[in-house]
């Protein structure tokens, strides 16, 4: 009945054949029987028994007691495996009570006798358990250290089982230095032992740290996952204890998802199973949990109820480490009630226990929300003491991840004390360990997109400071650095460049500067601070311009810039939806129109001095419309935020209009070699055929005319209705200089439904069979000059902070595309079609993409029938501008 060491922190879930207060009944009679007999080897291991029974309960001390009785007779008897053991266990209950540093002094004693009596398992076990005590002592270096020797050892003797704890013990230490690609390998190192040898309670801890994992990188849909894969095992088991757990990590998924209801609810199921198998640490920490998630409801009362509850736990059953959570989860809820004094009050508690346990990660992150109170209290320079502390602490464990926090922190307090300069310089420090910390991530874009989300106000909070002190370049090289961060890692794998000046600090500025101003003749670069709107102006051969304009708009919205957006865009009847360009693609009937036309009639689009977009034009262009030089007739223009979404051409006509995600992206883009684009071969696709899925999609004819007569004109045949599938698509896609696709386009990513290609196993084609998705055309190699999107919603996506607009034309510009031509909104069919042939006969003359798309706008403007903005103005060009020639054998790649 020996507890096994290296198995992890989870001691509550082993399982007991008999109940637990029985058993200790009948193990105490039995040490009565053992003493009777003098049999002292008897006696001590039904001492060990009780203990272990003890611990089972959450009896810690108590478990204690008998454990130093087991340990006083094999010392006695000379029994030195026994010894260890009994060394080994004190470990276990101290850790359990949060005293990490007894517990190492036990872990230590236990090595000492494995190594001296050549007992490899223990030795190895030993090491294992030093590591776990290491972690929790903050000093997570030495823990893999440890790990790592547990793991030689293991693999030596042959412990498979040993091997694979290992490799989730040491997931868990590169969790907590923030190297999660790491983490995660481990992890699944761990998963794949499990499964060869059959262990399934392995499997599900395995499935459990991946989840965990996952959801520190904030992929919160695959940590429930794979939580949901623990429970499965954990039920099949019935390992009670195992599936209390995991309704707590399910519960802290959904939190970190924000959804509370749901958090409370796997909580709850938690806390139900920890009170009926007796895990009094479990109940506890299921308190703290639904404290948390009423906290963030706003519901302090049932929040402060909670917390109490957990506090008392904690107490009783001496749990010092859960004590200190408590009392950190307590000051939390009074500050967010801003009774900051209270918060102080309690901080300083979990404070005081995390020096007493040796907790360094803890005692790190008390200083921290010390920290936070004071700094609310308008105490910030003892403030930045307590975050200084944090920093040393952070620095110290190789808390890389608190450390960004701390300096971020640090910056804030100096900012709040008029302090600009020295708050750059933590602000530049802070910034430095994330961009290490994403690093780590490699290839996986979108841990790296919801990481540069995460940590928005410390990469905005640069730039801001630097505006403070006057330092306009250096801002804008800093507001640059976190723009589409993602995109830029992307297009340096795609085409094996070196990463470019402007993602290096602030000692290459001047340099940095000289280059985005010789990237266009014109560029503004845009950045939000609430409703003001800071430009910088970029002209070739010229110093930066710097002008700010605050944004006439409602602020009682809750997204005023995205408010008013929307509400230019109802006026001029752009916002009316085409039902067979419904974004989910499975709530449509047969009865949608068999276009992409607009189906309403709207009110005729006023005078220039009423237009809706005047607002945009007063904030952005009017600040700076005395630098447009008359000898330039095109602006490219970096947006930000809700902005992103803007039709430009709409706010001003005159000039051409091109976008780009970010400076580093567009100078990237205008680094590739001559020859990595295509400059003839054409894909065009329109119509594909919809009518197999479960819920059929309408045909789009007016689709199909248009890459008729656009192939017309190129000389060349287009893929249409059955032969638009989506295999052969991505299978020609790399071989053009030229793609062009008319279909369904999603209203939120702009993702695009062509025929479903053959062979699927289900009875419909499930999306996976017909939607060409961003993943789709990432993992293509693009080799086109220009892509044309013309489906409806082409230009949408989620608007990610820092990262722009993550739709289907950015995945695009990541695949490898120089340029992309995109719709903001539904596009009429008839408006599209005038436009089109316009466009590619402008083309065909030899002009450039956005002259092309600035001739095609103007031809429909001043139509008698197209004139109306809701038709001519959704189109925008993203990227280069580009030529494509035309030739008369310009066909097809097969």
């Amino acid at each position: 009945m020996d507890e096994q060491a290296g198995k992890g922190r989870d001691f509550g879930s082993q399982r007991l054949d008999l109940d637990l207060q029985t058993l200790l009944k009948l193990l105490k009679k039995h040490v009565i029987i053992s003493i009777e007999k003098g049999d002292r080897a008897d006696e001590g291991n039904s001492y060990r028994s009780i203990g272990i029974a003890y611990h089972s309960l959450g009896d810690f001390r108590k478990a204690i007691e008998y454990r130093e009785k087991h340990l006083k007779i094999a010392t006695e008897i000379g029994d030195r495996d026994g010894e260890g053991g009994a060394y080994a266990n004190l470990g276990h209950a101290y850790f359990s009570l949060g005293d990490f540093r007894k517990a190492f002094e036990y872990y230590e004693k236990h090595l000492k006798i494995a190594i001296e009596i050549g007992d490899r398992v223990g030795e190895g076990a030993a090491y294992g358990n030093l590591g776990n005590a290491s972690s929790s002592l903050g000093n997570f270096r030495k823990a893999i250290e440890y790990h790592e020797k547990h793991l030689k050892i293991a693999t030596e003797i042959g412990d498979r089982s040993g091997e694979a704890g290992t490799y989730g013990n040491l997931g868990i230490a590169y969790d907590s230095l923030g190297d999660f690609r790491n983490a995660i390998e481990y992890h699944e190192k761990h998963l794949k032992i499990a499964k060869e040898i059959g262990d399934r309670a392995g499997e599900g801890r395995a499935y459990a740290n991946l989840g965990n994992a996952y959801d520190l990188v904030g992929d919160f849909r695959r940590a429930i996952e794979y939580h949901k894969k623990d429970l499965k095992i954990a039920i099949e088991i019935n390992d009670r204890a195992g599936g209390g757990r995991t309704y707590g990590n399910l519960g802290n998924a959904y939190f970190s998802l924000g959804d509370f209801r749901k958090a409370i609810e796997f909580h709850e199921k938690h806390l139900k199973t920890a009170i009926e198998i007796g895990d009094r640490a479990g109940e506890g920490g299921a308190y703290g949990n639904l404290g948390q998630a009423y906290n963030s409801l706003g519901d302090f009362r049932k929040a402060f109820e909670y917390y109490e509850k957990h506090l008392k736990i904690a107490i009783e059953i001496g749990d010092q480490a859960g004590e200190g959570k408590a009392y950190s989860n307590l000051g939390n809820a009074y500050y967010s009630l801003s009774d900051f004094r209270k918060a102080i009050e309690y901080h300083k508690k979990d404070l005081k226990i995390a020096i007493e346990i040796g907790d360094r990660a803890e005692e790190g992150g008390a200083y921290g929300n010390l920290g936070n109170a004071y700094s609310s209290l308008g105490d910030f320079r003892n403030a930045i003491e307590y975050h200084e502390k944090h920093l040393k602490i952070a620095i110290e464990i190789g808390d890389q991840a608190g450390e960004g926090r701390a300096y971020h922190n640090i910056g804030i307090g100096f900012s709040d004390l008029g302090q600009f300069d020295i708050a750059v310089g933590n602000f530049v420090s802070a910034v430095d360990v994330l961009n290490t910390l994403r690093s780590l991530l490699k290839s996986q874009g979108n841990w790296k997109m919801k990481f540069r989300d995460l940590h928005h106000m410390t990469y905005t909070s640069l730039w801001r400071s630097s505006l403070r002190i006057g330092k306009i370049n250096e801002a804008l090289v800093a507001a640059d650095q976190g723009r589409a961060q993602t995109l830029n890692d992307n297009l340096l794998i795609h085409y094996g460049l070196a990463s470019p000046s402007s993602c290096a600090t602030f000692d290459s500025t001047e340099t940095t500067i000289r280059l985005f101003t010789e990237l266009s003749s014109q560029i503004i670069f845009l950045a939000l601070e609430g409703l003001r709107v800071n430009i910088w102006f970029l002209s070739r051969g010229q110093k930066v311009v710097f002008r700010q304009r605050m944004l006439e708009a409602d602020i009682t919205e809750k997204d005023p810039i995205r408010a008013l957006l929307q509400a230019a865009l109802r006026k001029i009847g752009a916002e009316v939806k085409v039902r067979c360009e419904d974004c989910t693609f499975d709530e449509l009937d047969n009865g949608c129109p068999s276009s992409r036309r607009v189906c309403k009639e709207v009110e005729k689009l006023c005078q220039s001095s009423d237009n809706p977009f005047r607002p945009f034009y007063d904030a952005v262009i009017g600040p700076i419309v005395d630098l447009l030089g008359s000898q330039y007739d095109e602006l490219v223009i970096v947006s930000d935020g809700a902005l992103c979404f803007t039709p430009w051409a709409a706010i001003v006509e005159s000039i051409r209009i091109r976008t780009v995600p970010s400076l580093t992206s567009y100078q990237l883009i205008l680094s590739v070699p001559e020859g990595q684009h295509k400059k003839t071969g054409a894909l065009l696709v329109g119509n594909p055929c919809l009518n197999e899925l479960e819920k059929p999609l309408c045909d789009l004819p007016s689709a199909q005319k248009e890459v008729e007569m656009i192939a017309s004109i190129l000389n060349t045949r287009p893929l249409t209705g059955r032969e638009a599938t989506k295999a052969e698509v991505i299978k020609r896609m790399s071989s053009v200089g030229l793609i062009h696709i008319a279909a369904h386009g999603n209203e939120r990513t702009g993702e695009i439904a062509l025929s479903p290609k053959l062979g699927w196993s289900s009875k419909f084609p499930q999306q996976k069979d017909f939607m060409l998705r961003m993943s789709d055309v990432q993992a293509a190699n693009i080799r086109a000059r220009l892509v044309v999107l013309s489906c409806c919603y082409s230009g949408r996506g989620r608007i990610l902070k820092g990262e722009g607009v993550v739709g289907i034309a950015r995945a695009f510009l990541a695949a490898g595309a120089r340029s992309v031509l995109i719709s903001l909104w539904a596009i009429d069919d008839e408006a599209t079609m005038v436009f089109m042939k316009s466009f590619y006969q402008h083309m065909k003359e030899g002009k450039t993409a956005s002259a092309a798309v600035h001739q095609a706008m103007k031809f429909l403007r001043e139509s008698e029938k197209f004139s109306e903005m809701r038709y001519w103005a959704p189109f925008q060009l993203i990227g280069d501008d580009v030529k494509i020639e035309f030739e008369a054998d310009y066909d097809v790649k097969n």
